[in-house]
Parts: C-alpha cells; structure tokens; sequence
C-alpha cells in the first residue's frame, strides 16, 4: 500500500504536495523563450576579441588575458538580458500578457493583429507612434500589435517582437 514504506511515503507526500502548488500557480496559457541567435554572440566574441587585442598592443599579454576573462565572463549575463519571454497568464478569471518585466491584463487590450516582415518594420520606423510600448529585439522579423482600451492609459499599442505571431494573437484571443 502507497503508505507504507519509504518509496510508497514519499510518492504519496510528494503528489499530495504537487496537488496543493498546482492549485495556487497561475496557469500558463501561452509561453515563449525568445533566445539571441548565435551570430549575435559570435559577433560580441568578436568584439572581445578586439578590444583583448588593443588592451596587448597597449600593455601586455597578462593584462590582456585578464581582460579576455572577464569580458567573456559577461557573455551569459548579457545572453539573459537580451533573451524575451512572453507568456499569458490567468488565475482567477484574470489573465495577464507579460513581457520581461512588463504585465497588462488582457482585459484591457481590445484587438490584436499579426505583423509581417513589412507590416512590423513600417510600425518600428515609419509609422512609429510615440505613445506605444516596444517590446522588440533587432533579430526579430515579425511581431503582433496589440491595442490598448483603456481610458487611464496613454498608451495607443504594445508592438511584440515574436516568432510566431499567429500562436501569440491565437492565445490573446481578445
């Protein structure tokens, strides 16, 4: 029986407590991991590299390492600054669009639409409009645009850089 034993004890426990958390964690309705691509990377190497060699032409080879170190030291902290994370989150009946640090609730975006390479460049240079709110990185191709009803708020849109804007618009379902 499931209450005997070490094995049957700590199968019981653990499910009763995964039962409990799973009812206070929000449910994630749509989550996205948008990561740097690796030339981006390649290129900061580069440019490490570049500075480690003028820092050797000036000094030495030991301050030179010193610096390659560190600054290479840097490039998983950088790598998590500039990755994204969208996700839709709802408990409660509220549900909660996030990016990074920024959250709304959807019940206060009205529309969203699905951005092509074209669409989402004329948004992020020409037909900018300075009330919106960007959430973009310069890899990203496609975006969606959401539209913000709120009266208290002067912000027009979100502009959401992503990969698969058609999934993004399908989980807002606004």
């Amino acid at each position: 029986s499931p209450g005997f034993g070490a094995i049957g004890w700590r199968s019981g426990i653990v499910t009763a407590m995964s039962q409990r958390l799973r009812y206070f964690e929000p449910m994630t309705r749509y989550r996205e991991v948008l990561n740097p691509p690796l030339s981006f990377i390649s290129f900061l190497i580069f440019m490490y590299f570049s500075l480690a060699l003028a820092v050797w032409a000036a000094l030495d080879f030991l301050q030179a390492s010193v610096t390659m170190g560190l600054l290479v030291i840097s490039i998983p902290f950088i790598w998590r600054n500039y990755q994204m994370v969208i996700t839709i989150d709802g408990a409660d009946g509220v549900r909660e669009l996030s990016i990074d640090r920024a959250h709304i609730e959807t019940k206060y975006l009205r529309g969203a639409i699905a951005l092509d390479e074209q669409q989402y460049r004329k948004l992020r240079t020409r037909d900018f409009d300075a009330r919106s709110f960007h959430v973009t990185r310069p890899w990203l191709k496609r975006g969606v645009q959401v539209f913000v009803n709120d009266d208290r708020d002067e912000t027009t849109y979100w502009l959401i850089g992503n990969k698969k804007p058609e999934q993004l618009v399908a989980a807002l379902k606004l």
